[in-house]
């Protein structure tokens, strides 16, 4: 009769219209007493923190064998959404490969390795698989092996694949099984679609901003190669050249934001003696120039060799002289949906002294 008290006067608390995220997660102790309103509140609290909590205690009633199959199913279907991560529109001449991604799954419910306090079910007792439909890739339209966590597609679209402008509808189908529980259940999820096309009155450098030389003495005083912090045990790091030769503890490309506006930049080594500039990565930093203050905040690059030098043309270890060389990226940009205004001039750092020594 108390629990029972109990019960009935939760499910009035739940009905509310102040209600809190503590009292939701506290109704997963009433049983299913309390399941209709924290459905209600799933699908319709206007608050998604609200909404987050009923899921979070309707997958603890889950994993104390409290739903049925049925209320199982409709917990992931009601709490399902995808997130797609690419450019709504892109320039008809950019030909470079597009990369898009979507993340999926149930927010509310903990990664694979929860709160040890979790009590409810997690995504380790989720498995996934999807396809992405629309892409003119066949690998990409066949369901992907089951795989537990948080799941994710990423893949590539290459431009000259579609014909016309569009706009061209992308689909992804995804779905996600049951793993160690009571029931072991399939479910077809439904379908996410995202449309993007193809401008032809769309400039592959209309991303560059205006420069200015107060804004180019920004950009000089914030970024610069630094020395690495060193460790502990005075043990060194080697970035290799070539056959040959590699830099003892090479430095690292530090950049200080807030910035005038964003980075997509490709990265190049200069080193004293050297015939020609190393390819080191790039560097993307988003999110810069827009009107909301920025905190300070420092941002650093390793740098990363795709393929050891075929010409360094270096004769001997020793004490030399580096410094890094930025180039605007067009593809870069617009290969990053973040990224708004691209700073339009080539950066360089000041000499740093580096040490050459042999493999």
């Amino acid at each position: 009769m108390r629990q029972w008290w109990r019960a009935r006067d939760m499910v009035a608390r739940l009905g509310e219209p102040d209600i809190s995220v503590e009292t939701i997660e506290a109704a997963a102790r009433c049983g299913r007493a309390t399941l209709p309103e924290l459905f209600r509140l799933l699908t319709s609290a206007e608050d998604d923190t609200l909404r987050r909590a009923a899921g979070r205690a309707i997958a603890i009633l889950w994993a104390n064998d409290e739903l049925i199959v049925e209320e199982e199913k409709a917990l992931v279907l009601r709490g399902y959404s995808a997130q797609w991560r690419a450019r709504r529109k892109y320039p008809r001449a950019f030909q470079a490969p597009i990369p898009i991604s979507v993340s999926y799954g149930v927010p509310f419910l903990p990664s694979q390795t929860p709160d040890p306090k979790w009590e409810g079910v997690s995504l380790e007792s989720l498995e996934w698989s999807h396809r992405v439909l629309g892409t003119r890739r066949a690998n990409l339209e066949s369901y992907t092996p089951w795989t537990s966590g948080s799941p994710e597609a990423s893949f590539e679209l290459i431009p000259g694949d579609f014909d016309g402008n569009g706009p061209h509808r992308l689909v992804l189908h995804a779905r996600v099984r049951t793993v160690g529980l009571t029931e072991n259940w399939m479910l077809e999820l439904p379908q996410i679609p995202f449309s993007l096309e193809f401008d032809p009155h769309l400039q592959t450098d209309a991303l560059f901003a205006l420069a200015d030389e107060a804004r180019h003495e920004h950009f000089q005083r914030s970024i610069q190669l630094v020395r690495p912090p060193t460790s502990s045990d005075e043990s060194s790091a080697f970035l290799s050249l070539d056959q040959e030769f590699a830099l003892r503890n090479p430095p690292i490309l530090k950049v200080e934001t807030p910035l005038p506006c964003d980075l997509a930049h490709i990265l190049d080594l200069e080193i004293e003696g050297a015939v020609n500039p190393i390819r080191a990565g790039g560097v993307v930093l988003s999110g810069q120039g827009g009107r909301a203050p920025n905190r300070p905040r420092s941002h650093e690059f390793p740098l990363e060799l795709k393929s050891l030098i075929s010409n360094l043309a270096i004769e001997k270890p020793g004490q030399r002289r580096i410094r890094a060389i930025l180039t605007p990226d067009s593809e870069k940009g617009w290969g990053n949906p973040d990224i708004r205004s691209i700073w339009p001039e080539r950066i360089v750092t000041d000499w740093t002294e580096v040490e050459l020594v042999r493999l």
